[in-house]
């Protein structure tokens, strides 16, 4: 709950909060109720007769504690779904708070890239938007860095957040091949074409949205990867009961032979 508590307070500074709510509550009923009408008309089958009291007392226990399980996780699993869904909705919003910075830092590197490494020219139009690529991610991690440093508040705080994203590993290597696809995308190139047009097409791009672009995407595969987590832990302790469940079913089936 804390991490739905920390992404509540940053997305409710650029966008209104009700939108998070209203999709969490609606997912964590969903839930709710699609888990105690299966448990009802599963009923027969959960209630199979157990060997001890205390086994028993757990079949029917249950009838309540599944439907409040399936609405716990489905509220955390809403929360995000509707988060990620207003992220890519307010772009925008959001690009109007990117410091300059990132655009220059950026500039700066591409401008050193094409200039100063001869070895690019005999590069395809795919090694060199995967080589930019590398370079455009490592640059938009150094300038978090040095957002963070510098910058207070909410800004601050977002930085801290996107940093913290980027030196996820899993999340790292899932950007490098979105940050080309944005750029392959973006760009609209074709093999073959010269370096002196993929270098003016790159400036324009980095003077447009481009930070935001990879900020979104950023984000939106984190968010994505805690959802899987919510659903996988929702899973294995689902596990637990169709375990028991199974085997009480097991031992019923051999109670006449033994």
């Amino acid at each position: 709950m804390q991490t739905i508590v920390t992404y509540f307070h940053l997305a409710g500074e650029f966008t209104n909060p009700y939108k998070f709510i209203t999709g969490a509550i609606l997912s964590g009923l969903t839930a709710f109720a699609v888990a105690l009408i299966l448990v009802l008309l599963l009923r027969k089958y959960i209630l199979v007769p157990r060997s001890h009291k205390v086994l028993k007392f757990v079949a029917y226990a249950y009838f309540v504690a599944l439907p409040l399980l399936a609405g716990f996780f489905g509220l955390k699993w809403g929360f995000f779904h509707s988060l990620r869904k207003d992220i890519r909705e307010h772009t925008d919003v959001y690009a109007a708070h990117v410091p300059p910075l990132f655009g220059q830092q950026a500039l700066g590197a591409v401008d050193s890239l094409f200039g100063g490494h001869a070895e690019m020219s005999s590069l395809s139009t795919h090694q060199l938007i995967d080589t930019v690529a590398v370079v455009v991610y490592n640059v938009y991690g150094s300038t978090l860095e040095q957002q963070l440093s510098a910058t207070q508040g909410v800004k601050g705080k977002l930085a801290s957040m996107l940093l913290h994203i980027t030196k996820n590993k899993s999340i790292a290597a899932m950007m490098h091949k979105a940050v080309y696809n944005l750029l392959h995308d973006k760009l609209g190139l074709s093999e073959g074409v010269s370096n002196a047009v993929v270098h003016t097409s790159l400036r324009k791009l980095v003077n447009g949205n481009l930070f935001v672009n990879i900020a979104v995407i950023q984000v939106d595969q984190f968010l994505k990867g805690l959802q899987r987590g919510i659903l996988y832990t929702f899973l294995l302790i689902l596990a637990i009961p169709l375990i028991e469940v199974g085997y009480a079913h097991y031992r019923y089936r051999r109670q006449p032979a033994v």
